[in-house]
């Protein structure tokens, strides 16, 4: 069925006859019989009764005529989808760290639907390495996660800055013996933190156990109650609220640099990417001269 066929039909259903519908649509009357039959053996079914010069329209065919509209109408809507660049359309799908949607994402995201209601959005919440597979399988067209990512496949850039913090009890420090004697809290091997804290760990101490618990407030309570202690990204420790007669929060220096990216395939150029990206950064800039917010250990 081809939309050329439709539109010959609705023609000669709105006209009432071949010469009036080809006369429409500047073409020779045979053309639009041919058409006709074409379509009414596609669909085994009669629209028109023929009588003498005459057609007129079978209970099949007014039906065919409701659907035949709306395909035509949507076909036409199709055709100008991306005629207005002032409103990107398309479906953008974006994968994030937690810490990132926690944190930093949820008032772009809101401003970003505010400035481009056309855009279906979709963000999914994943681990560092998933979200790399899932950009590489094509499932997810962004991903706001651990960098720089250096591959060969794909392209990043700064998205916001990010640290992890080591949070301990109290009085325990990072060079004390003292840490030996807790319990280390983790998320699991599929994140990036995860193997800087895995790494950091095997160059000093052994903790008493390691739990995954994959929950950022779990985690705060357990250390908070002086069972153990974890490495935990500055924004979500400073939303926390945790006084720090509750917890202590120390930068350590292997662990400092966990800066969030950017990072898309390398091949896939789209606009919606980018004007993502672009709306972000200037959202966060007007953010940060507006409410400047100074943090001290």
């Amino acid at each position: 069925m081809k939309l050329s066929q439709l539109k010959f039909f609705c023609a000669v259903v709105e006209q009432g006859t071949v010469a009036a519908a080809a006369e429409q649509l500047h073409c020779v009357p045979s053309n639009i019989t041919t058409r006709l039959k074409e379509l009414e053996e596609g669909l085994a079914t009669t629209l028109f009764n023929r009588e003498k010069n005459r057609l007129l329209i079978t209970p099949q065919g007014r039906l065919f005529y409701q659907h035949a509209k709306q395909l035509l109408s949507l076909a036409q809507q199709t055709e100008g989808l991306f005629r207005d660049d002032s409103q990107p359309q398309g479906v953008l799908r974006i994968g994030a760290l937690d810490v990132a949607l926690a944190s930093h994402l949820p008032q772009h995201i809101v401003s970003y639907r505010s400035a481009y209601p056309s855009v279906e959005l979709h963000i999914r919440p994943e681990h560092s390495f998933v979200l790399e597979r899932l950009l590489m399988e094509g499932e997810l067209d962004l991903i706001v996660t651990d960098g720089p990512i250096e591959h060969p496949l794909l392209a990043s850039s700064p998205a916001f800055h990010e640290q992890l913090l080591l949070i301990t009890p109290p009085g325990v420090h990072a060079d004390s013996s003292k840490l030996a004697e807790l319990e280390l809290y983790v998320f699991g091997k599929s994140c990036y933190y995860r193997h800087q804290v895995d790494q950091w760990i095997d160059q000093r101490i052994q903790p008493r156990i390691t739990l995954e618990i994959e929950s950022y407030p779990s985690i705060l309570a357990c250390v908070a109650a002086g069972l153990g202690f974890a490495c935990i990204p500055e924004s979500i420790f400073k939303a926390s609220g945790l006084a720090i007669q509750q917890v202590q929060a120390q930068v350590v220096e292997e662990l400092s640099a966990s800066d969030i990216y950017f990072v898309w395939r390398k091949q896939q150029h789209s606009p919606l990417i980018e004007k993502f990206i672009e709306h972000t950064r200037l959202s966060d800039a007007n953010a940060s001269q507006q409410q400047p917010t100074p943090y001290c250990l």
